[in-house]
Parts: structure tokens; sequence; C-alpha cells
């Protein structure tokens, strides 16, 4: 059986997809690296490196350059979620796969492929976590996709919208994480990193 991990940026996919590979036998598929292996050439001209230089690279939305790199990632994110789920489809043992937060915008054929080929497990956050992701993300910015959430509202500074249409993007994405999510994991649940989640989500598994 294969996973995958889907959530915000920042929720705990990367920590508890290492954990099953450590202590499970899966083979963990790090989407974040191999995105950011594919736009090496690019980070490195701009002094870039790791997952939080390549939130550097891509920006802010109200930066000139923030949605010509967001498409440039995305199509990146689509060729490797193509990668990752030929690997998984063709691996002798079963992987998991650390999915970005912005996976849900790669299309609907990669993420029907994605159900298909491994349970989809959905790290959900909680109300009063959401000004926690806010104050990471803006103290060390992931690649974040925001579609149409960033909106500017006459006289409001970039943090004052950042902030305003940050829990819009969070609710709009926890709704689609959902929606293909073939098991949700609450954060009181996941949060606890002495939780066996591999049991936890063989259980809930076991009620579809």
């Amino acid at each position: 059986m294969n996973l995958a991990f889907i959530g915000m940026s920042n929720i705990g996919k990367s920590f508890w997809a290492r954990q099953l590979a450590a202590g499970s036998g899966w083979t963990r598929m790090d989407c974040d690296g191999m995105i950011e292996a594919r736009l090496a050439p690019e980070l490195t001209a701009g002094g870039f490196h790791g997952v939080q230089g390549l939130g550097k690279w891509m920006g802010l939305p109200h930066q000139p350059d923030f949605k010509a790199k967001g498409e440039i990632y995305l199509a990146h994110e689509r060729a490797v979620m193509r990668q990752v789920l030929d690997e998984a489809r063709n691996s002798k043992t079963p992987t998991v796969i650390d999915t970005t937060g912005s996976v849900i915008y790669t299309g609907a054929a990669i993420l029907a492929d994605l159900r298909n080929i491994a349970r989809v497990i959905y790290l959900q956050a909680s109300d009063t976590h959401i000004d926690d992701l806010f104050r990471r993300y803006i103290a060390h910015p992931k690649p974040t996709l925001w579609d149409t959430h960033y909106m500017p509202q006459t006289g409001e500074t970039s943090r004052e919208t950042l902030q305003n249409c940050y829990p819009h993007l969070l609710h709009d994405r926890a709704k689609r994480y959902k929606e293909i999510a073939h098991v949700t994991i609450p954060y009181d649940i996941h949060h606890n990193h002495r939780a066996d989640l591999a049991a936890i989500i063989k259980t809930e598994l076991e009620k579809i």
C-alpha cells in the first residue's frame, strides 16, 4: 500500500513521512526536494538553497515577478508529480509521497491518479493553528501558490492584505484537500509526535 500526505505547508507532512520511512519500511518521495533539484540552476544563480530558499526565490504575491515564478514552479511540480506517480506505480516496496501544499493545483488528472495509486491522508490544521501558520509563512516563507486569493483592498499595506487574505486561502485549500483525501487526521491527533500514526491510518482506512 502506498500513502500520500497532503495538507498546508508547515503542517507536519515531512515529519510524518520521515517517521514512516524510518520505522515502517516505506520509501519516502520528497516532492519539495525534487522540485528544488529541478530549479537548482536558477536557485543557485540567485544564491538560494533549501525549501526556504525556494520560498524566497518565489517571493510574496505583491512582488512583480511572483506570478511568473509561480507558473514556473507549478510546471515543475506537475512534472515531479507525474514522475513520483510513475515510480510509485512501479515500485516493489510501499511508498509514502510527501507532497507540497500546492499539490491541489496540479490538475484533475494528476489528483485522480494520486488517489488511484495511493491512499491520500489529509493532515488537518486547526482553526487556532492558522495564526501560527501565517507567522511561519511571513518569517520563513515556503513556496506558496495563492491562486485567486490575494486581493488587495484600497489603503491596505501588503502585510495587511496577506494577513486578511491568508485565512481565505487556507479555508479554500482545506476544502480541496478534504475532497481528495481518503482519510482526514485531525490536528490534535497528528500534532502529537508520540502518536502511532501508522496504526491510526490503518484503523481509519479499514473504516472505508
